[in-house]
């Protein structure tokens, strides 16, 4: 009877993991494997992990050893790429700066740039060429402002039309100084991962406004950050509205912004702070028409993760439990950052561990088949007890 339960005990611990405690799981990709290559949590991860840090994260190797993992270093995934700010500085009432990108091709539509101080409203020209001495064909012209008021509102990215120029002659006017910038493609974000989710209504108009309702799926996603788009030709300003709910029952008050085009300025993106499975987005149309094709895109911190590479596949995750955060040295050495990291779309669907036991049920209920052997070995005792008992009277 003790050898049986012992057999059973060993088999859900692995390395210090009680695997039946773990509600959730799912297999790694197996470039992850190699601790060269981290991956991105998908919305389902980020739901299900009982709090801030993936305390309740652990992975185990196919021998169910535990295989100590950590965020990649700086603790977030830096997107889009840094370029050389050459020449910055000042040619009268005018901020100069010459940015080079690089010398490999890739297209890119925004420009984050670093600009000294606060308090201004700027506007920045951009020109591009393929050579450091030109010609500059003009590009764009965008507004950046840092405002104090009830909220500071701050944004310093310029957007552009796709391009692939290796240099970027920029000229700024209300600004101090260009100290750096960053090139972003169509759907990169500094520090910002894309958040998938689903649109419920498309745009359904209702009393001079337009909504959108975005599904994530779960309800722990979180999302920072909503933009807008539309290729909608003429100039507009529109007042909008943000709102979330876990239930689409009642709706909290998350965000106001604007949708804004016109000659050298658009919008900025919405500030919000969300973990709302659905956000109702209204667009407030007044006496205009509804704009048309309105794309909706969100984006959310990055916690990209990483594991410490040598161990046999294939890698499980484990998560969704009431335990201690773990405490692993390969988390606080100092080491290289990824070759690369995976999108979350590339994470396999998440799966029912086998294994868990729910919390609280009896032993005989999460173990009844071990219940079974046990009354079988019992009346096989008693039966072989009688039998010798038996033997002894005869």
């Amino acid at each position: 009877m003790k050898l049986l339960a012992v057999v059973a005990a060993s088999s859900s611990l692995a390395a210090g993991v009680q695997q039946s405690d773990f509600r959730y799981t799912r297999v790694l990709p197996e470039q992850v494997a190699g601790g060269k290559v981290g991956f991105e949590p998908d919305g389902r991860l980020l739901a299900h992990t009982c709090c801030a840090g993936f305390a309740d994260l652990r992975v185990v190797d196919s021998n169910g050893a535990q295989v100590q993992r950590r965020f990649v270093p700086d603790d977030r995934v830096k997107v889009g790429s840094p370029a050389n700010v050459l020449n910055s500085g000042r040619q009268g009432n005018v901020a100069v700066a010459l940015v080079d990108v690089g010398p490999g091709r890739r297209v890119y539509q925004r420009v984050e740039l670093g600009i000294a101080g606060g308090n201004f409203v700027g506007r920045v020209t951009a020109l591009g060429a393929d050579a450091r001495d030109g010609p500059f064909t003009s590009l764009s012209t965008t507004t950046v402002y840092d405002v104090a008021g009830a909220k500071r509102a701050r944004s310093t990215t310029i957007v552009l039309p796709p391009t692939d120029q290796r240099f970027l002659q920029l000229r700024a006017t209300g600004v101090a100084r260009i100290t750096s910038a960053t090139v972003l493609g169509e759907f990169e974000r500094s520090n910002l991962v894309r958040r998938r989710h689903g649109v419920l209504s498309g745009g359904g108009v209702r009393a001079r406004s337009t909504v959108y309702t975005l599904d994530f799926g779960v309800s722990g996603v979180p999302v920072t950050r909503l933009e807008l788009r539309t290729f909608e030709p003429a100039t507009y300003d529109r007042p909008v509205r943000v709102d979330g709910s876990n239930g689409r029952h009642t709706f909290v008050r998350l965000a106001n912004g604007r949708m804004t085009r016109a000659p050298g300025l658009l919008s900025p993106p919405v500030e919000l702070d969300s973990r709302y499975r659905y956000l109702r987005v209204t667009i407030e149309n007044g006496d205009d028409p509804p704009l048309r094709a309105v794309r909706t895109e969100t984006f959310g911190p990055s916690f990209a993760l990483m594991v410490e590479g040598g161990h046999p596949t294939p890698l499980r995750l484990l998560y969704g439990a009431d335990v201690d955060a773990p405490s692993y040295e390969y988390a606080r050495l100092p080491i290289e950052r990824p070759v690369a990291v995976l999108e979350p779309s590339r994470l396999p669907p998440e799966r029912l561990n086998p294994a868990f036991e729910v919390p609280g049920k009896p032993f005989g209920e999460r173990n009844r088949w071990l219940v079974q052997v046990a009354l079988a070995l019992a009346a096989l005792v008693v039966a072989t007890a009688g039998f010798l008992a038996f033997r002894r009277r005869v």
